[in-house]
């Protein structure tokens, strides 16, 4: 299914995959660099002679001897990509020359098997010279060598890469360079000419001749199999001579194919694959098998994580200037929490270091918008970062328990970033909630009655409780809260301890409630707070 007469060495293909493939196994790969033309599926139960192909199982390979049949089947094959669930026992792998990977579990089937035929199509990165490794690099190398100015341009017409050699830049070679793209009007007009279909479906060098001060143009399309990626411009004048420049373009529009495809395209997934990556890396821990670099992190760093608080406008801003501030920080949106992945500087040891310098750095982007920030645990290898995730979020909903100050409390102002030494207190009760979630059941039984009785009758003796618990020994500032009389709180409090059993007067039964409305809390992520009620909700007692 790949494009015909396309032979590439497996470690190319691997590349251009820029991690849809993760090696399976250390030690168990093969010698050698196999060459590839084609990219197949794997038919269970039906052996095939696969030489020269990269061959896709998409079926259960559950354990050592499910892998030894495959390979009695498919051993053939240049490479197996196997599930990313695919047992990793080897304890009855014999020798075999198949080499190994695991699709990355953030790419699916398809879109792995559509971009591995794509980068066959595109074909073998054949160096003009030695220093060509890259588009800029092949655009200063075609304009030495003709002195004509150069621009590779996709097919939304954005610059990818220029040089000029040689001639001066016309003005519509400069409005194209200095705004990275090809004006619109330039666009449409070669669109409504028909000359950019036709570069499109060429397969030779296309002349588009001078047109007033818009000197004369060779065009040629880049192309993997049937399809068009992008184009080389290069202007000439009556001393360039036109047949070297037409065969310069023609020997070069492969190598610039190839290239558009690993840099371009790749580009465009491995953003989100290094994004799918981060995720699972924070909330799930990392796999061994990933390599560091789809994370984007440096692996033996030492890093912390910034809790950024749900996604609004306003937590998404200090996330965008987190990223700007900390040189090599990426961000990811776990849930409905941005989190940001910070290296340490080499004057900054511990989480406080941290947030000292990134307070006064988002302080000055930010002026007087409040926020919290909270900054985890410094962590010394990859696999520590879920734990710092973990807790910065903690401190997070620690720094909101907290906030449940007297009602007259000054609210603050500006920027607030915390570490776990900033709510001690606050972030026990947390970890505590935490740790005791599986008996939150038999915690919050009373409170479970009360919700029941609320929702039966209308009545809100959840809120009543959240309401004296959060004023201890008030009974007025608690009856202020909820909008009733002292007098009515101290009758509804009699009828909560006639319908649950719960005495409020008991320090173990406030305990026990404090801990139920924390572990809800933290169960539905939302805060229980009271609620002021209405004239018509006050008649339920």
């Amino acid at each position: 299914m790949s494009a015909p007469n396309s032979v590439l060495p497996l470690s190319a293909l691997v590349s251009g995959a820029a991690g849809m493939l993760v090696p399976f196994l250390a030690g168990t790969e093969p010698e050698g660099d196999p060459t590839v033309r084609d990219v197949a599926l794997h038919e269970p139960g039906t052996p095939a002679d696969y030489s020269g192909t990269i061959v896709l199982v998409n079926t259960r390979i559950a354990d050592r001897f499910a892998l030894g049949s495959l390979l009695e089947e498919a051993g053939t094959a240049a490479a197996l990509v196997l599930p990313p669930d695919a047992t990793r026992d080897v304890s009855l792998l014999g020798e075999h020359q198949t080499h190994l990977f695991r699709r990355s579990p953030w790419v699916g089937w398809t879109e792995l098997f559509g971009v591995l035929t794509r980068l066959l199509g595109a074909g073998r990165i054949v160096m003009p010279a030695p220093q060509v490794d890259n588009l800029q690099a092949l655009a200063r190398w075609i304009s030495a060598r003709s002195g004509a100015p150069v621009t590779i341009e996709d097919l939304d017409s954005r610059v990818l890469a220029y040089a000029v050699v040689g001639q001066d830049v016309d003005a519509i070679r400069n409005q194209t360079i200095l705004r990275g793209a090809v004006p619109a009007w330039r666009v449409e007009r070669l669109m409504a000419t028909g000359f950019l279909p036709a570069i499109w479906r060429s397969d030779d060098v296309v002349v588009r001749n001078a047109e007033g001060d818009d000197p004369a143009r060779m065009v040629v399309a880049l192309k993997s199999g049937t399809e068009t990626l992008g184009t080389i411009w290069a202007a000439f004048d009556d001393d360039t001579d036109r047949e070297e420049l037409r065969a310069l373009l023609l020997q070069v529009r492969q190598t610039a194919a190839a290239m558009m495809l690993r840099e371009v395209h790749r580009d465009q997934y491995e953003r989100r694959l290094q994004e799918s990556a981060l995720v699972d890396l924070l909330s799930r821990g990392v796999d061994p098998g990933v390599p560091a670099s789809l994370l984007g992190l440096q692996r033996d760093a030492r890093h912390t994580v910034v809790a950024l608080g749900t996604d609004t406008p306003s937590s998404r801003a200090l996330m965008f200037h987190v990223q700007a501030l900390r040189t090599g920080a990426r961000t990811a949106q776990v849930g409905t929490d941005l989190l940001a992945v910070v290296p340490l500087r080499d004057d900054e040891t511990d989480e406080a270091d941290v947030a000292g310098p990134l307070r006064a750095d988002l302080a000055r982007v930010s002026g007087d918008r409040p926020g919290l920030v909270a900054v985890g645990p410094v962590v010394h290898s990859l696999s520590g970062l879920r734990h710092s995730a973990q807790v910065a979020g903690q401190i997070l909903d620690a720094a909101s328990l907290d906030d449940a100050a007297p009602d007259d409390a000054a609210p603050q102002r500006g920027l607030t970033v915390l570490t776990a030494d900033d709510v001690p207190d606050a972030l026990t009760l947390i970890l505590a909630a935490d740790l005791l979630a599986p008996m939150a059941h038999t915690i919050t039984e009373p409170l479970e009655v009360l919700r029941r009785h609320d929702t039966d009758h209308g009545t809100s003796f959840v809120d009543t409780v959240a309401a004296v618990l959060a004023h201890p020994g008030s009974l007025v500032a608690a009856a202020r809260r909820l909008g009733i009389h002292a007098n009515s709180l101290r009758y509804r409090l009699e009828r909560i301890g006639a319908v649950s059993g719960i005495d409020l007067q008991s320090t173990p039964s406030r305990l026990r409630l404090a801990l139920g409305l924390l572990m809800w809390e933290r169960r539905r992520g939302r805060t229980t707070e009271p609620t002021v009620e209405s004239d018509e909700n006050r008649g339920h007692l």
